[in-house]
């Protein structure tokens, strides 16, 4: 009958429906035990901790303070570290080598042994230690990647000792690249790279590694909430960085980088109109360091600024070398690539005229 024919039409088109969910369905691939490994390939993981973990080591500190009756009152402290060749070299943060009187290893397998800083980088929050080379014969050091081609989503594996819980790994994604962080000496350090893996106190100085095994950056500190908890926000130094200063690091140097001596704020045009500058673009300069280089060849320092707002007088630095600048950040990254000693030319605007000023750069002040 018609309406037989109807409800059969109606259920080959039910049917039709179901063979094409099912067809769509047995194509997701989250649907597919094959494809899990995509999101969280396990044995790969495993794999790549046993390969990494014997190089990461943690490292205890002892420091020496005078206490309100003059007694000197031992403190202690802990970090991590990596192997970085195989003679003995270990890298790990500035800050947790920072004035210690006495610096141990220990290794993955519960040895502990001497070490000796031999070379610093404060403004970067750098050092390297030295341990017996034969103690660690055996151990593949870590090697250091291209930081430059992290890119956000991609695997992020951070080892260390998160409360001196050794021999420890998180897993997590790159959050987010050319972030910046300001080391103790008040040095904008560039180029950090943002992590979701978990990153907690005494994971300073440990590796942060791609999906390869090759360390992209050292976990250095993390972003704490306004209540002091943890945020799952971690930032670590980029490896292009380390491999930049590593060559004076092994000639057991202490890194200085060089310095201008001044402070500043990224211009916009809504700010350039508000203080009345001839120029949009640029760093103006707010205040100039007394003796320091800016102010050896009379770079001018603004009046007092108010919020986000320059205020008034200041020189505006548009170049540097040629190259067009637009923050303090521009200016740090480019100075990066010099030391102290070198001859920039600063092209500034200041009032109506543009003029070209020659600075011999100094060293970054240790405080």
């Amino acid at each position: 009958t018609k309406t037989r024919l109807i409800n059969l039409s109606v259920l080959l088109v039910l049917l039709g429906i179901l063979a094409t969910t099912s067809v769509i369905v047995t194509q997701l691939p989250f649907n597919s035990a094959s494809a899990a490994p995509v999101l969280y390939d396990e044995d790969a993981v495993v794999a790549l901790y046993e390969r990494a973990n014997p190089a990461v080591v943690e490292v205890n500190v002892s420091q020496s303070t005078s206490s309100r009756y003059r007694y000197v009152v031992p403190q202690t402290g802990q970090g991590s570290g990596f192997l970085v060749d195989t003679d003995g070299h270990i890298l790990t943060n500035y800050h947790v080598v920072e004035g210690a009187t006495r610096v141990d290893v220990t290794l993955s397998d519960g040895r502990t042994l001497d070490a000796q800083v031999v070379g610093t980088s404060p403004a970067d929050d750098l050092a390297l230690l030295k341990v017996d080379s034969q103690a660690v014969g055996g151990i593949t050091p870590l090697a250091l990647g291209d930081s430059s081609a992290a890119k956000p989503g991609q695997m992020a594996v951070a080892l260390g000792s998160p409360f001196g819980l050794e021999n420890s790994i998180t897993v997590g994604v790159v959050s987010g690249v050319n972030r910046s962080i300001t080391s103790a000496l008040g040095r904008p350090i560039t180029g950090i790279l943002q992590t979701d893996a978990a990153i907690n106190h005494g994971s300073s100085g440990g590796p942060l590694l791609n999906s390869q095994g090759e360390v992209i950056g050292i976990n250095t500190a993390i972003e704490a909430s306004a209540t002091g908890g943890a945020t799952g926000i971690g930032y670590a130094l980029p490896a292009n960085t380390v491999k930049s200063v590593l060559a004076q690091l092994l000639a057991n140097r202490s890194v200085k980088r060089p310095w201008l001596g001044i402070s500043g704020m990224a211009l916009s045009p809504s700010m350039a109109d508000i203080a009345g500058l001839s120029t949009e673009r640029g760093v103006y300069v707010v205040t100039v360091t007394p003796g320091s280089p800016a102010d050896e060849v009379g770079l001018v320092g603004g009046s007092a600024s108010t919020g986000n707002v320059p205020g008034t007088g200041g020189d505006v630095i548009i170049a540097v070398d040629g190259r067009d600048v637009q923050s303090v950040l521009d200016l740090v990254s480019y100075f990066n690539n010099l030391r102290p000693g070198d001859t920039v030319e600063l092209t500034v605007v200041r009032g109506e005229q543009t003029l070209t000023v020659s600075v011999v750069l100094g060293e970054w002040p240790d405080s």
